[in-house]
């Protein structure tokens, strides 16, 4: 039987290690503690280790066979009533300090976390307890307490700061990113420099961790912010930064104060930015790249031959740098093709959008949310038109995988290439226009169980008949709807005709229980088929399956 060793502090848990049985356990909860009174969103954190008993000595630990003490759920009850799963597997360098010889074994992340909303509960006290299920079918309770629950005082908003980290040199623009929550509202988020306030920080960003750590709460999904801090404004030298969360009650709290270091000089501050489009490894048709005839057609007579090239550009200064893009390049294999500076063209297939090809300065206001601060944000979008047909004919480009890369240039001489792509040319003999899109959810590495949503868009020049979800390279189905509103696409997509990209998103609930996968890493891959029959791959996605706490839910209910 697992003896049950609860600790207040750390430092205690060194001397209370079980001794009487082969395999015990380690247990520590940080918070809460016994007769706490709690309210708002009420956080379990702690750590669990296996006294190591079966493997022997330390130094045999990392070799050692652990799979009959492992940890498989920690469960939360509240008042002899399953509440939810914790999150396991987070790192906790204090207890590796504490006891370094699980350095290299299943027990160096040992912590957990789970919580549970006050709100949910009667003034008064209330039995709290952690269930621990281990790999070898035994389950022993932990933590048992009683807590004071007030569910009528306001929680001030909290959460962490997680860059820039203390002492963090920074230069040109750095994130600040972290997450924040509150028990109502949060109403607003401010990044504080010296004490003053800078601007407003967004929040929303998606975070699937913080879920898991506050499974209660709505809106811990989608918990993360980020801020994009131009340090060229600052003097060279020490700052504090921080945030601070107001939430709709009026409760504010400052979070994350840092000591950090800048230094910009012209010269580590060249121009960045990224490619929104095409995707990674997308597949560009040219017509008639063997008819001889195809030298007669002037280039960009064919709209089926021109795909678009189109991204952002940004370029911060120093005190002796004004900053600004200059010019914007596009590359294939090294080789310059278009430059803004001499290229820019209008093409007439775009007459309803008076648009020019081969330019910068298009309208962002996307990264003008993102990089507030930075010159020139709001028109940092830049555009190329490519003609497969002419690159393959008249340019001497090869069918096969080439090498897209964007550069750009400052007003001071400084130039960077901002971002790559790998892409494919290819002669389209039979005239069926490919797919492309993307996949929405699940996002990459998220950690999913039960039915999961996963959602995206796919434009076919051809129409799409249908989408089909594959995983592990096995046929699951076609989605369940296609053909829905897209408004987000429409936006982006100017130059294509909107009843292609009004409504381009599809979806699918995809039952990870019911297909009988392993808990662990799958790959999704998304086809789509035109009305021609053709098929193209618009996505691939890698995620995670644990159904653990959807097992630990389903034997609570039965229970």
């Amino acid at each position: 039987m697992r003896q049950i060793v609860i600790c207040g502090m750390l430092v205690a848990a060194l001397v209370v290690l079980p001794l009487t049985a082969v395999a015990d356990t380690v247990f520590h909860l940080d918070s809460p503690q016994d007769g706490d009174t709690v309210f708002g969103l009420v956080e379990v954190r702690g750590w669990i280790l296996d006294d190591g008993n079966g493997c022997g000595e330390p130094t045999n630990w990392q070799s050692c066979d652990w799979s009959e003490a492992l940890v498989s759920s920690v469960d939360l009850y509240i008042d002899g009533v399953y509440v939810a799963s914790a999150d396991l597997g987070q790192p906790r360098w204090d207890v590796l300090q504490a006891f370094p010889w699980y350095a290299g074994t299943p027990y160096e992340r040992p912590g957990f976390s789970v919580s549970f909303s006050a709100g949910n509960y009667t003034v008064g006290d209330h039995t709290l307890h952690l269930h621990v299920t281990f790999s070898d079918s035994t389950e022993q309770d932990y933590g048992q307490m009683t807590v004071s629950v007030d569910p009528t005082r306001n929680q001030a908003p909290f959460g962490e700061l997680e860059m820039p980290g203390e002492n963090q040199p920074m230069n040109g623009v750095f994130p600040m990113t972290g997450w924040a929550l509150d028990d109502s509202e949060i109403e607003k988020i401010e990044l504080l420099v010296d004490g003053l306030i800078v601007g407003p920080v967004n929040l929303g960003i998606h975070r699937p961790d913080i879920a898991y750590r506050f499974p209660s709460h709505p809106g811990a999904e989608h918990a993360g912010f980020i801020r994009m801090l131009n340090t060229t404004e600052l003097t060279n030298g020490a700052h504090t930064v921080a945030i601070r969360l107001t939430d709709n009650e009026g409760m504010v709290k400052v979070i994350g104060r840092r000591f950090v270091q800048t230094f910009n000089t012209s010269y580590n501050l060249p121009p960045f930015g990224g490619i929104d489009w095409p995707i990674p490894n997308h597949i560009m048709y040219g017509d008639g790249c063997d008819d001889p005839g195809g030298w007669s057609t002037p280039p960009y007579e064919e709209p089926q031959d021109v795909e678009w090239v189109t991204g952002w550009a940004l370029d911060v200064g120093s005190t002796t740098d004004r900053g600004g893009v200059a010019y914007v390049q596009l590359l294939i294999d090294g080789n310059i093709e278009y430059d803004t500076w001499v290229d820019s063209f209008y093409y007439p297939w775009l007459e309803h959008l008076a648009e020019l090809m081969n330019t910068y300065g298009l309208p962002r206001m996307d990264i003008l949310n993102l990089f507030p601060d930075v010159p020139n944000s709001k028109d940092a979008g830049f555009i190329f038109a490519l003609d497969i047909s002419d690159l393959i004919v008249r340019r001497g480009y090869r069918q096969g995988l080439h090498m897209i890369t964007i550069r750009a240039g400052d007003w001071e001489n400084n130039v960077a290439d901002i971002a790559r792509i790998p892409v494919i040319f290819d002669c389209n003999d039979d005239r069926d226009r490919p797919s492309f899109g993307e996949i929405y959810t699940p996002t990459p590495m998220e950690r999913v169980a039960g039915t999961v949503d996963v959602t995206g868009w796919a434009i076919d020049l051809d129409w799409v008949e249908q989408v089909e979800i594959w995983m592990d390279g096995e046929f699951v189905a076609d989605a369940d709807e296609i053909h829905l509103p897209s408004p987000e696409i429409d936006e982006i997509y100017l130059w294509l005709p909107n009843y292609f990209t009004l409504n381009a998103r599809w979806s699918y609930a995809m039952d990870t229980v019911g297909l009988n996968v392993t808990d662990g890493e799958h790959v999704m891959v998304v086809w789509t088929e035109d009305h021609w029959g053709g098929r193209t791959m618009i996505g691939e996605r890698v995620f995670v399956v644990d159904n653990l706490a959807k097992n630990a839910n389903v034997k609570a209910t039965v229970n």
